[in-house]
């Protein structure tokens, strides 16, 4: 199902375009995984000086490559839940201990056509991550 999505700036400038309907209802994102990561999610948005609407852009609107600050979060959330390596290397095992067996097939259906991640250092290894998860499956991904 596709409906037309829009994001607008704060100096008034929107765009509209064409893109698959998100899921946000009160079991997704889960509310298990929302509630674990909000700590981390403050203490990186802390640290790394992001703001909300960027996070929330990504989130739900579209992919923009243009902020280091949103890069290092995305960093900085799979440090603190220990998730990568010191190489960016993403480890699916680790992963899937935050999953929700009911969730299962749809974070192996984003992840299957991203494991060999791109970057010149974590921030964009990570990034490359969350790209690649949003491109594959836009319905589904959340950036908490």
């Amino acid at each position: 199902m596709y409906i037309p999505y829009g994001w607008c700036k704060g100096g008034g400038e929107c765009v509209t375009t064409d893109r698959p309907a998100l899921r946000r209802d009160a079991e997704y994102p889960p509310p298990r995984i929302l509630a674990f990561v909000k700590p981390l999610r403050q203490q990186c948005i802390r640290e790394t000086g992001v703001s909300v609407e960027a996070l929330e852009r990504f989130s739900d609107a579209d992919i923009f490559e243009d902020d280091q600050a949103l890069k290092c979060y995305m960093q900085c959330m799979f440090r603190l839940s220990n998730v990568t390596d010191d190489r960016g290397e993403l480890h699916l095992g680790k992963m899937f201990e935050f999953v929700s067996v009911e969730f299962e097939d749809i974070t192996l259906r984003m992840g299957a056509r991203c494991t060999k991640p791109k970057g010149k250092d974590l921030c964009e290894r990570a990034f490359w991550f969350h790209k690649c998860w949003k491109t594959s499956d836009p319905t589904h991904y959340y950036l908490a």
